[in-house]
């Protein structure tokens, strides 16, 4: 009897110490989630947007030609019109700063960190391909 007793406390510990995962996305209806897939697509989606976004993640500020050189393969009119688009949609800041020669600086925002852990858990699926 004590035995089973000290068991189950122990899995009643273990379950108690286990964080809570967010609710499985197959939990909402098939609509929800299309439109949510849609949504964060918008917002990362293309071959460029995450790739700069993962170069913005260190935290720091950066300038253009950084970002640039980050991102291997990138032209300028696509880093140009990724860096438009991520800031447009909040996930990424621009500080232009009044001097001569002109001074621009991008850093990634709190609302973006969800995707790098989005992307981040892709990359350790793309690890099983």
């Amino acid at each position: 009897m004590k035995k089973d007793k000290s068991k189950e406390k122990k899995s009643k510990k273990r379950l108690r110490e286990q964080p809570t995962a967010p609710a499985p996305l197959t939990a909402l209806p098939a609509q929800k989630q299309d439109a949510l897939l849609c949504r964060a697509l918008e917002a990362v989606g293309g071959k460029w947007k995450l790739r700069v976004l993962f170069a913005l993640g260190s935290g720091k500020d950066l300038r253009y030609s950084e970002i640039r050189g980050s991102v291997a393969g990138i032209t300028d009119m696509m880093l140009s019109q990724s860096l438009r688009e991520l800031c447009a949609a909040g996930l990424a800041e621009r500080k232009q700063f009044q001097q001569i020669p002109p001074r621009v600086e991008y850093h990634m925002t709190e609302k973006a960190a969800g995707a790098l852990e989005a992307a981040a858990l892709l990359c350790t699926w793309a690890k099983q391909l």
